[in-house]
């Protein structure tokens, strides 16, 4: 099965450029805090603009130009770790607080991860499957010629494994 996660385009450019490597999340409206925790151990990126700057206009396709091994994942409880992961991403400070803050449970998943760059771009269209305010999708097999090359790491990641270790 081909697994996709639905992520903020500026999240999915931080990670291409090698800025990011690691995601956060709470859950989507319609997801238990549990089902949208990090379970595969291999998926695709679905940049998405929806929530990317209060835009609230779904993307039409899904140009989708990574794949994501996870390295770790678990829960982050504590939100000066969060705070610290911060300025090592694109997330908006504000609403990863809002999401931290809200429900009963104070946590975010967090996933370490090892991005690969993937040429062509694969050109998914927007479909009833892939709608919705959920995190995770089952994705058609990707084109034959797809290739992969490992995003280099960066300070930025050394310094995101430091603070998650």
């Amino acid at each position: 099965m081909i697994h996709g996660f639905k992520e903020l385009a500026s999240v999915c450019y931080a990670i291409a450029q090698g800025h990011q490597t690691v995601l956060l999340r709470k859950a989507g409206i319609r997801e238990s805090t549990h089902e949208s925790a990090f379970q595969p151990k291999s998926f695709h990126l679905l940049p998405t603009q929806y929530h990317e700057k209060g835009s609230k206009t779904p993307s039409q396709i899904f140009p989708i130009t990574l794949r994501v091994n996870l390295i770790r994942t678990g829960d982050l409880l504590d939100w000066s770790k969060i705070d610290k992961l911060l300025p090592l991403t694109a997330y908006d400070p504000k609403t990863i607080r809002e999401h931290f803050d809200s429900r009963d449970e104070k946590l975010l998943h967090f996933a370490l991860i090892q991005p690969f760059s993937l040429s062509p771009t694969w050109n998914l269209p927007n479909s009833p499957t892939l709608s919705g305010c959920r995190s995770w999708f089952d994705l058609p097999p990707p084109p034959p010629n797809l290739t992969e090359t490992p995003v280099p790491a960066t300070e930025a990641a050394r310094q995101t494994a430091l603070i998650l270790s």
